[in-house]
């Protein structure tokens, strides 16, 4: 059974300003940019229990489309997810798991199709049969138990966990406007949400508020 959309109440925490908005923007339910200034990237981020066809699209439609769930590993280990063979040049605290597919949804790969993997990856009443494998969204293992949060994926399921709802985030990296054969750094990524009208928000925004995050960041 597919998980309703719904929109969180934001609990109060003490957050610093952009962190506040990002957290209130993701439970409207609207895409914020993530951006990691060290290492020069970006990426769109949703959470996913609130995922809809149309910010799917937004996601697919500015990314390279390689998109992803990023989730503590006690999500994946439920659903029986395995983690990838391909671990050699993963950062320190993720894994990439096995992709997935929600049932019933064809071939998978359509921004409506998509939509409804990251719900369910969300619901916690999914079972591992919900899923085909390998699919079309890939899972992503948050590892870090510990503050602050290291990568853009680990800060996206701090920024969702805050909103309330279950601590899922679809995303994908910002592909440049400027050079479409690369990725948006940190400056491009941040006059891409003036021009869109989307939150921008840093990992190290995240950390100068990391105690307030500590349960988030959790797994």
């Amino acid at each position: 059974m597919v998980a309703s959309p719904v929109t969180w109440a934001v609990p109060v925490i003490d957050l610093a300003p952009q962190a506040g908005a990002a957290v209130l923007a993701l439970g409207r339910p609207e895409p914020v940019v993530l951006i990691d200034s060290q290492a020069d990237l970006a990426a769109l981020v949703l959470a996913a229990g609130a995922a809809e066809p149309s910010t799917v699209a937004v996601l697919v439609r500015h990314t390279s489309g390689f998109l992803c769930a990023a989730m503590p590993p006690q999500v994946p280990d439920r659903l029986r997810i395995p983690v990838s063979p391909a671990r050699d040049l993963r950062p320190r605290d993720i894994e990439f798991g096995i992709s997935v597919d929600a049932v019933g949804t064809g071939t998978g790969i359509s921004a409506a199709a998509r939509a409804t993997t990251f719900r369910r990856l969300a619901d916690p009443a999914a079972v591992p049969g919900d899923f085909t494998r390998p699919g079309h969204v890939i899972t992503v293992r948050v590892l870090t138990a510990h503050l602050p949060p290291v990568t853009l994926p680990g800060a996206a399921v701090a920024l969702v966990r805050a909103t309330g709802g279950e601590p899922i985030a679809a995303y994908g990296h910002l592909v440049s406007e400027r050079d479409p054969t690369g990725l948006a750094g940190a400056r491009e990524a941040r006059e891409f949400a003036r021009r869109e009208g989307l939150t921008a928000v840093s990992t190290a925004e995240l950390v100068e508020r990391g105690p307030s995050l500590a349960a988030a960041v959790r797994p």
